[in-house]
């Protein structure tokens, strides 16, 4: 009878789990799990040949720069300066990324909601969402015509205001924070905050698109705003919402066209905080999750504009080769730019052999270079980095063709 009971219970759960289209999720991450935790050990056998090229290649600046390539068998062919921690920039969207999709999922979206509450005034709630502006206020506010209302009292519209302390990663420069890269992060956002007001004060921007948008639908009369300090507010039923485009979309915006703001939002979102705490100790158990070398990882940020981010190309080629085993691999990958065709690596210039097959993440600062990805048609991962030398993507370019037209390392 016992037997039965636990039969029909696993049964139901199953069918529950069916319906709402959980079982094959459940299953996919279990199996991730542990493909990732059985992975077999890279190993090291250089390809000194390659080596000596790439040596010989970089000796003038071997010091400032990092190289590791992986072949498909999960064997180091070079490692050069490996595990020496450096500023990755943009790389460092390699992880977060990652972090934001697998806890996320692809279709993950960013709701920014008009809610009623229970005395008649209204609760703008709001995701960051990096392509809501103003034309999204005013598809908010339209339908607030057709409301009923007291001619005499004006009702209030509440905003969740923040602390500026917590508009940006404490870590970033001042200077950065000035331009549109360094944009202030923000639930209440209007196109990025990339506009001049937005960079000085992003809650008075928005407040001040509202009022006009407010002006805009006739609705001045009936409606004010009051920004106030809580997260937590109560309303009893949502009147509109927009929605973002879901995550895997978001995603290009990250890694391929390498948008600090979306990374950063899309980061906070898979933490449920919006707080700028680092290390944060969700975000380090998954990446220890991960089986992956990242002992002198520094992590400052999610974008990697900050100047106080570690990785190593090491760990990062190894990150790289787990992630093929992600449930999410096709989403990831396809989010990376691709040399010569799409993304912050379209008009760089390279060999014809290379363009369309260089599928990466590229990152850049001032003196600091970063490409890592995979060379299509040769089954190799790859991580470059370079610190303290301008304008080196050429030669990060240029090493990548070194390997690419070395055929008997395999």
């Amino acid at each position: 009878m016992k037997k039965k009971l636990s039969l029909y219970i696993g049964l139901i759960i199953i069918s529950i789990n069916t319906a709402n289209g959980n079982l094959f999720s459940i299953y996919s991450y279990v199996r991730q799990r542990i493909n990732i935790n059985t992975i077999s050990p890279e190993e090291t056998n250089i390809c000194y040949a390659l080596q000596k090229k790439i040596e010989d290649y970089i000796d003038n600046f071997n010091s400032k720069i990092s190289v590791n390539i992986l072949n498909k068998n999960g064997e180091f062919i070079v490692d050069i300066n490996g595990k020496i921690p450096r500023i990755p920039a943009s790389n460092q969207k390699i992880l977060s990324s990652a972090f934001s999709l697998d806890n996320l999922g692809p279709n993950y979206i960013l709701k920014t909601s008009l809610n009623e509450m229970s005395n008649g005034g209204l609760y703008l709630d709001a995701s960051g969402d990096p392509d809501f502006d103003k034309r999204h206020l005013d598809e908010l506010l339209r339908g607030l015509n057709s409301k009923e209302f007291n001619t005499v009292i004006k009702l209030p519209i509440l905003i969740s205001s923040s602390n500026k302390n917590t508009w940006w990663p404490p870590s970033w420069s001042y200077s950065d924070r000035k331009e549109e890269y360094g944009a202030p992060i923000t639930k209440y956002s209007i196109a990025s905050n990339a506009s001049t007001n937005a960079l000085n004060n992003p809650i008075d921007n928005f407040i001040n698109e509202l009022k006009t948008s407010l002006v805009r639908n006739n609705l001045s009369s009936k409606y004010f705003i009051k920004p106030v300090y809580n997260d937590s507010i109560d309303f009893v039923s949502t009147i509109k919402s927009v929605n973002s485009a879901p995550l895997y979309i978001l995603l290009n915006l990250v890694n391929s066209e390498s948008h600090n703001y979306t990374a950063e939002v899309v980061f906070r979102h898979s933490l449920n905080n919006w707080s700028h705490d680092f290390p944060n100790v969700k975000y380090t158990k998954w990446l220890n999750d991960q089986n992956f070398d990242s002992d002198d990882f520094i992590f400052a940020d999610a974008s990697g504009l900050s100047r106080e981010n570690r990785v190593t190309t090491y760990g990062l080629s190894q990150f790289l080769r787990r992630m093929q085993l992600s449930r999410y691999a096709d989403y990831y990958f396809s989010s990376f730019s691709i040399l010569g065709v799409r993304g912050s690596l379209k008009n760089v210039k390279a060999p014809i052999n290379l363009k369309g097959r260089i599928l990466a993440k590229s990152g850049r600062l001032s003196n600091v270079r970063s490409i890592s990805g995979i060379i299509l048609g040769k089954d190799k991962i790859f991580s470059i980095i370079v610190n303290n030398k301008e304008n080196s993507t050429k030669n990060i370019i240029n090493i990548l063709s070194i390997v690419d037209n070395t055929n008997y390392c395999t």
